[in-house]
């Protein structure tokens, strides 16, 4: 036996003994949200030693139950069906915390979380105006508190969960790079904003940070599952909105209309299924990747004109006409238009999320071989009608 093989069997052995010793830990906000809550269930899925922290707003049932039933959940909604349920009840555990306060609201952690691993993926994700006082303090008041306690745990790395869209009012090539605020910079919406304080904010904070920034983030890439229903679903849900109101003013007119919409015909959507923002995630975490900012997002990019006319197919309308300014819509447009304007950034102007730290760092990105094909959207689109619109439809009629 060769001098190599006899140092790479003793470095296996160290490498087993550390972590019978000391499992991986993980300690998280935002671990009953979409991307959190996915990517504790990767890290129970793939790794049969971590052990998970959920820093979980109580509400009615109290934090252990709550992260509990949202995990099992979501395994189901994944395709995972009760294969997990044994991890999630001996390897994860909850305390009751709101980031709304400081130090999360936590009294102090037992001394083994010193020195785990944080994520932080607790956001307000509300575009309209009337929210951002709640946004604020949410995105930027709470990340700070989030920093407080990962500075007295001692935390060995913060990956924060961000957003492409930091990028703002830019277009053509984003690069994984810090937002730059200087004269020519400005961001699209209060959420956009909240998320490039709260990012400076972490890069300032003196703690190894991974800035992780997903682009629209959409349902599970087989099973269409998603625990909440924001970005793309909320564009959805205000078309729905639009034709149940000219359904309500004339019965027959959904047979013959046809609307204008502010969009880019020539743009593309960048969107990227909840499981594959997780792989990407956890993959960066365990290749040791360097403190920076990271685009989870260019996996399945889409002509933006198919994608919002697959929508509108999947509500019984017919395909938008795409026009350039609000000076060009009839009133009738405008009644569209008032009910999905603050997604107009996102469909109008072309951006593309470089990913070459990303790819560096991952062996095999998650989705490398995966085609959004419109069958998929219509997947996503009829998901979310069957589990969200049509019960919202049954609740007017009751």
């Amino acid at each position: 036996m060769s001098a190599a093989t006899v140092a790479n069997e003793q470095a296996t052995r160290y490498v087993l003994l550390l972590r019978m010793l000391c499992p991986p830990r993980h300690v998280f906000t935002g671990a009953t949200g979409l991307v959190g809550s996915a990517t504790v269930l990767e890290i129970l899925k793939t790794d049969p030693d971590a052990r998970v922290l959920g820093l979980v707003r109580p509400g009615s049932e109290g934090a252990q139950q709550r992260f509990v039933a949202t995990l099992e959940r979501g395994a189901r909604l994944y395709g995972l069906g009760g294969s997990l349920d044994q991890a999630i009840h001996s390897r994860c555990e909850a305390v009751a915390a709101d980031v709304h306060e400081p130090r999360c609201g936590v009294d102090a952690l037992p001394p083994e979380w010193r020195g785990a691993e944080m994520w932080h993926c607790a956001a307000a994700l509300q575009f309209h105006d009337r929210f951002r006082a709640k946004v604020m303090r949410t995105n930027v008041e709470g990340t700070a508190n989030v920093v407080g306690l990962a500075k007295e745990l001692g935390v060995g790395v913060l990956n924060f969960v961000s957003t492409a869209y930091v990028a703002g009012t830019r277009r053509g090539l984003i690069r994984e790079e810090p937002v730059l605020e200087n004269d020519g910079f400005s961001t699209n919406n209060h959420y956009e904003r909240s998320k490039v304080i709260a990012e400076r904010m972490v890069r300032e904070s003196g703690i190894p940070a991974r800035i992780l920034r997903p682009s629209i983030v959409i349902g599970h890439s087989r099973t269409y599952g998603t625990l909440n229903f924001n970005g793309l679903y909320g564009f959805m849900r205000g078309v729905w909105k639009f034709r149940r109101m000219m359904a309500r003013t004339q019965a027959d007119l959904m047979n013959t209309l046809e609307v204008r919409l502010i969009a880019d015909p020539d743009g593309e959507l960048d969107l990227i299924p909840v499981d594959f923002v997780a792989r990407d995630a956890l993959g960066l975490s365990r290749a040791g990747a360097d403190p920076g900012v990271y685009h989870l997002a260019s996996v399945a990019r889409r002509p933006t004109q198919r994608t919002l006319g697959l929508i509108f197919e999947s509500l019984g309308l017919r395909w938008p006409t795409f026009v350039d300014t609000r000076e060009e819509l009839t009133w009738i447009d405008r009644k569209l238009d008032a009910g999905v304007r603050v997604y107009n950034a996102y469909v109008v102007g072309a951006k593309y999320f470089d990913r070459t730290e990303t790819d560096r760092h991952l062996e095999r990105p998650a989705g490398a071989d995966y085609e959004l094909t419109d069958e998929h959207l219509l997947g996503f689109y009829q998901w979310y009608i069957d589990q969200d619109l049509a019960h919202r439809t049954r609740k007017v009629t009751e």
